[in-house]
């Protein structure tokens, strides 16, 4: 199967940069398929802290080899496989490599240039926007999977695209759904068949040099999309109106503000099924399950099972631990402002214990200032570097509120969970939302969210 495809990789050098889960995923579906090809593989990491199969491969295999970083613009090489993360500019700075577009794939592309290789092409379905869409990719399939579509789940959220067409014989009976980051979207030249956009807000400053270069590498989500495309969109949003108007495809909007009669119905449906999911965020991030169900002719019935049924994404807004009648929530996955602000706005009215803080990503905390002003925060537990800044964002717009003087900084994770439970009285909420990326303190959010989750259950 996609002997066709893959035929122009054969008898190739193929550099993979990056040996992470793509890059791993890249080179075992490329050897399972074809015989003759080389592949020099590299990562800034030792073998040792990378996962033990580069070990096995590297020794069984004569077709496989790892080079230095600093050895990469010396080798020779028809192609160049890149993982997320690595920019144009790393490429250029770091790898001292100037790839033709014609030369420069990944694992996500080449997904795609499969599935299109098939005479009778499945469903895909691409989901971005800045925060939300694990949630609302993880609610699309679980609705369609407890519908009993045959679906596979796959992308920023864990695994990598070519790993769904393994051990499949079957491919273009199945629908795809797969998160997509901007680093995925960013060298794209196909879009999903059925793309959802939610909010775009300003992120990863600290990989592009302004929000307009990160919108523009989300815009593959849809520009490329055909008439029989479908856009499914956040109409309240202007960045995400403004991108799905680059599609060729159906438009369909949804919204919490208009009176629409359909979004309007929609959002009675899942308000009558009732799941673990808080925050009017969450309805936002439900919204696109229900719109994709219908497309696909699942009853109302059977969605509103399926989000009656939905679980809490972990480490977003995950309820961990009731100790004292305090509740403690996992929100590792904020890594923005605009989600904290969202999490904040799902405790209307409670007075909240906020963790937040942690490594720089040259983001605007005023809004969220705001947000902890308005919203019943009584104590702030401050993570490095970014903690002093959202305090300092605090302390403009009211130099005499009481946050002025409650809060403290926290050097770990068990520091932080201590200075909380010290703080909270009955009916408390401690809130573990960072705002910010995770890098600085810990290995990524998933590793915050666990130590959190680990030190609340041992209260």
């Amino acid at each position: 199967m996609f002997t066709k495809e893959l035929s122009k990789l054969n008898n190739k050098t193929i550099l993979i940069l990056g040996m992470a889960r793509e890059g791993l995923s890249t080179a075992e579906f490329l050897l399972s398929h074809l015989k003759e090809i080389n592949l020099l593989v590299t990562d800034t990491k030792p073998l040792k802290e990378l996962d033990p199969t580069w070990s096995s491969l590297l020794e069984h295999n004569k077709n496989v080899k790892k080079i230095e970083t600093n050895k990469v613009q010396d080798s020779a090489f028809d192609f160049v496989f890149k993982t997320p993360g690595i920019s144009e500019i790393v490429l250029k700075e770091k790898y001292q490599l100037d790839v033709p577009p014609e030369k420069l794939q990944s694992n996500t592309q080449l997904f795609f240039d499969l599935i299109e290789s098939l005479e009778n092409q499945p469903i895909t379905i691409g989901i971005t926007g800045t925060k939300g869409k694990s949630t609302t990719t993880s609610q699309i399939f679980h609705v369609l999977k407890h519908a009993q579509v045959d679906v596979a789940l796959g992308g920023n959220i864990g695994v990598p695209p070519l790993r769904l067409l393994e051990n499949n014989d079957q491919p273009n009976e199945r629908t795809y759904v797969l998160e997509m980051s901007c680093h995925q979207l960013a060298e794209l030249t196909t879009s999903p068949q059925i793309a959802i956009i939610q909010d775009i807000s300003s992120d990863h400053l600290d990989f592009y040099p302004n929000f307009e270069t990160y919108f523009e590498a989300k815009t593959a989500i849809c520009k490329f999309q055909l008439e029989s495309s479908i856009v499914i969109y956040n109409s309240d949003s202007d960045t995400a109106t403004k991108m799905a108007k680059l599609s060729q495809g159906e438009h369909l909007p949804f919204s919490l503000k208009d009176s629409d009669q359909e979004s309007q119905e929609i959002i009675k449906l899942i308000k009558k099924s009732p799941s673990s999911l808080v925050g009017v965020h969450n309805l936002y991030n439900t919204i696109p399950a229900v719109i994709v169900a219908r497309i696909l002719d699942i009853s109302d019935d059977e969605i509103s099972k399926g989000v009656a049924s939905f679980k809490s994404v972990p480490h977003r807004i995950e309820l961990v631990k009731t100790v004292d009648e305090v509740k403690f929530y996992n929100d590792s996955a904020a890594s923005a402002p605009e989600a904290t602000i969202a999490a904040l706005k799902a405790f209307e009215n409670k007075p909240i214990i906020l963790i937040t803080g942690g490594s720089e990503k040259g983001a605007n905390f005023d809004k969220l200032a705001q947000i902890i002003i308005d919203h019943n925060v009584k104590y702030l537990v401050l993570f490095p570097t970014t903690g002093e800044k959202i305090l300092n964002s605090v302390k403009k717009l009211d130099s005499n509120h009481p946050l002025v003087n409650n809060n403290k900084t926290a050097h770990d994770m068990s520091e932080a969970v201590t200075i909380s439970k010290e703080q909270a009285q009955v009916g408390d909420i401690v809130l573990m939302s960072p705002a910010s990326a995770s890098f600085n303190m810990f290995k990524n959010y998933e590793d915050r969210g666990n130590q959190f989750r680990e030190l609340a259950q041992s209260l």
